[in-house]
């Protein structure tokens, strides 16, 4: 079987500084500098003393590490390339797709026909895909927006994002994406794609974390679960029961602290709310230099969620939306790292 590279960017300042090859299923994991070394056991997963699943993740942070994880994805894929997505209009991405329908990999593309936001361009990609061959589609419309950002290749690599595929989500946002070949995850991103490619019922429950099934329970259960800290970053909070779960994490001596980022004054959604929050004792910052796209939760410094949802009732209960549970030491620890930079670099509002 012709190899994957999945990308896994860990350590450092944007460069590629571990790798997985999976010749057949992936059950290695390398953790050092540099070109891709030999293989070595897979780490232990850190907060999970249970029999480990088989296969890994990887995670990649913009703009650190630009475009390079994905189009590496798609370069090595032999069968197939599913992505449903909301906003695709960077031609570094629309390229690698289109490379790879004419190399004879079938390739399915979901677009959300009418983004909020959107530059309006959803057609001519539309059309520009169609006319490569690739079998595009636009979302279901038994969801307020399809604003999940989702890649299923070969159906063995799923990729999980916070980000759009557009060049400013490479040069400047702050976003996060994961790269797993955990079975269950890569499986139940499949099920989702087909449902939503069909149109038909909604799959049953898995790992992931789903819009409009299972994201209020687990990002509530996730933030009642933290005893010592929560590191967030959100573009917007919003939804009362999120809200209230933050107050009362820092009701109990929870340190909540909340990147955002810095609005103009009459585009600002959710400044209400953060006010609120900061009168609770919550740490808010303002980011400074990248606009905060980021959808994360760091609980207890030990696990973590990152996805397309934000705080939001429409995006919690009636989108569309996809995101992955994270605990991995060395994926944990760069989540912390960028979390701590970037709050030391934003300001109080």
């Amino acid at each position: 079987m012709v190899g994957i590279l999945v990308a896994l960017w860990s350590v450092g300042q944007g460069s590629r500084d571990t790798g997985i090859e999976r010749p057949g299923p992936l059950t290695a994991l390398t953790v050092t500098p540099g070109p891709l070394p030999t293989p070595t056991p897979r780490l232990a997963r850190a907060t999970e003393p249970a029999a480990p699943q088989s296969g890994v993740v990887g995670l990649f942070i913009e703009p650190d590490d630009g475009r390079a994880p994905i189009l590496d994805e798609l370069n090595a894929a032999r069968r197939s390339i599913d992505l449903e997505i909301y906003l695709l209009s960077d031609e570094e991405i629309l390229q690698a797709l289109e490379r790879a329908q004419a190399r004879g990999v079938r390739v399915r593309v979901i677009l959300e026909e009418h983004p909020f936001g959107g530059a309006g361009g959803e057609e001519r990609v539309f059309a520009r895909l169609e006319q490569a061959g690739i079998a595009v589609r636009w979302s279901n419309p038994a969801f307020r927006l399809s604003h999940i950002k989702t890649f299923v290749i070969d159906a063995e690599v799923a990729i999980i994002m916070n980000l759009n595929l557009t060049k400013t989500s490479f040069t400047g946002n702050r976003e996060f994406g994961a790269i797993t070949t955990r079975p269950a995850e890569v499986a139940q991103a499949d099920a989702i794609f087909e449902a939503d490619w069909q149109r038909s019922a909604e799959p049953p429950d898995g790992p992931l974390v789903v819009s409009p099934t299972t994201s209020r329970r687990t990002l509530l259960g996730l933030i009642e679960s933290a005893t010592t800290s929560l590191d967030i970053y959100a573009e917007v909070v919003r939804d009362e029961e999120i809200v209230a779960a933050l107050e009362q994490a820092a009701s109990r001596d929870v340190v909540v602290r909340l990147i955002v980022s810095n609005d103009s004054e009459e585009n600002d959604r959710g400044r209400e709310e953060r006010a609120r929050l900061a009168d609770q004792g919550v740490q808010v910052r303002l980011a400074r230099g990248l606009y905060i796209h980021a959808k994360m939760v760091l609980v207890d410094g030990n696990r973590a969620y990152v996805g397309s949802q934000n705080f939001t009732t429409a995006s919690l209960d009636l989108n569309r939306e996809l995101g992955i549970l994270l605990d991995d030491r060395i994926t944990i620890a760069r989540l912390a790292r960028t979390f701590e930079a970037d709050f030391n670099e934003g300001r109080e509002e």
